[in-house]
């Protein structure tokens, strides 16, 4: 099973922190959360009555809405607003189709069942709003830091059905089938499970697709809870389960891969095509609350996962653009991945990068010598390559490093 069936997809651009820096000590810590609330509607206004028509996941929906970062010591959640549609006294509503992830989880989820004319007040945790990045404004001041729950309120203007509509999307749905024994799975919690997936299709009794795309039922696979660096829809099903516990989780598109889908890295066929819900059956093995620390640094590390194509191989003093996800690493962790925190994939822009002119990590300069357009590679790069004993955002001091990056061109 590859490890890129667990990279998360965000929805908002992140700006890439690559910046080289000095070696440091061979330590590590972790990175603590901010409070991860669950999600929840707080205030829902619909005028029109149980008749009235509501949104549904694949119409286009024009909508107003303002953003305040949570605040748990607020009696109404809201910290310091963040965002609005009103600019300059004049609300300027925002078009999108609702259920897909043009946006983030917690909108779709949040428009789902609306009226027009309606409003609502929602709590939506970090794992369905931003992730791990830090979200800027124009001018580069962070409106949002990273993994930060947020509060929103969304109104209503209209909303119609489009002529062609996403595949089916269920709601998110969590059914358990095993009830478990012992402490609750929580947020940061080291989980172990076996687990299956499927396409969703809606013409099933239990919603499984004919072909199962993701299966890690042989042995157990280990990874740390509520750190989005899996798909939202994991973060939020598998929080309260039991040593011993099997669900089944139902995931829309908004919630797994959104409108980007899944492609196999050998084949580049999609596993999961893009818009597309999918299913899985969990069972947790085991739980630690209290999962070790990163101790040791690994060993520098370049694994090829796609060759690439054409002729001409990066070397230094080339210009590369690359796509890339980064993440703490984690020795706990079955494929090491903690939290992601950086990534290109939000916005579809590769980064530009010139090889030689140290404008980039060590692990970096080192890591993308080689590769071809097309290809993808898994770079796991101890400290003294990365940032050192200097700390950056989401990355603490003196941490090793997991980057998977993928060459989009090379120019001479």
């Amino acid at each position: 099973m590859k490890n890129s069936m667990f990279k998360a997809i965000a929805t908002l651009a992140c700006a890439a922190a690559l910046t080289a820096c000095g070696g440091g000590a061979k330590n590590n810590d972790t990175t603590p959360l901010p409070p991860q609330p669950a999600y929840a509607v707080v205030v829902d206004n619909e005028p029109g009555g149980s008749s009235a028509p509501v949104v549904a996941t694949g119409d286009l929906v024009t909508f107003s809405y303002t953003g305040w970062l949570y605040d748990e010591t607020k009696t109404d959640k809201k910290g310091a607003q963040f965002e609005t549609s009103v600019v300059d006294s004049v609300d300027k509503p925002l078009t999108m189709t609702v259920g897909v992830g043009t946006r983030i989880a917690g909108w779709d989820k949040a428009l789902t069942g609306m009226q027009a004319g309606g409003s609502r007040l929602v709590i939506i945790p970090s794992n369905m709003a931003f992730g791990p990045v830090d979200i800027k404004d124009s001018t580069g001041k962070v409106i949002v830091p990273a993994n930060t729950s947020v509060v929103y309120e969304l109104k209503v203007h209209s909303f119609n059905t489009l002529p062609s509509p996403i595949p089916p999307q269920p709601a998110f749905t969590k059914t358990d089938l095993v009830t478990g024994t012992g402490a609750a799975a929580a947020a940061k919690n080291l989980v172990t499970i076996r687990y299956t997936g499927w396409l969703y299709d809606n013409t099933k009794a239990d919603n499984k697709g004919a072909e199962f795309f993701d299966a890690y039922s042989g042995q157990a696979f280990s990874f740390l809870l509520g750190v989005d660096s899996r798909i939202a829809g994991w973060d939020q099903g598998i929080v309260g389960m039991q040593v011993g516990g099997k669900r089944r989780l139902l995931i829309p598109a908004s919630m797994a891969w959104a409108q980007f889908g899944l492609k196999d890295d050998a084949t580049g066929l999609y596993r999961v095509p893009p818009s597309t819900a999918v299913v899985y059956e969990i069972e947790v093995t085991a739980i630690n609350a209290t999962p070790p620390a990163q101790s040791t640094q690994p060993a520098f590390q370049k694994i090829d996962v796609a060759a690439g194509t054409g002729t001409l191989v990066a070397a230094t003093g080339n210009t590369l653009t690359v796509h890339y996800s980064g993440y703490l690493y984690d020795d706990s962790v079955t494929d090491k991945r903690g939290l992601r925190f950086d990534t290109s994939r939000t916005t579809g822009v590769p980064l530009s990068v010139k090889l030689g002119t140290n404008a980039v990590i060590q692990g970096w300069e080192q890591g993308l010598l080689g590769m071809k357009v097309g290809g993808k590679r898994t770079l796991i790069i101890p400290a003294d390559l990365a940032y050192g004993s200097t700390a950056k955002t989401n990355i603490p001091a003196n941490s090793p490093l997991i980057f998977d990056v993928e060459v989009t061109s090379i120019t001479q």
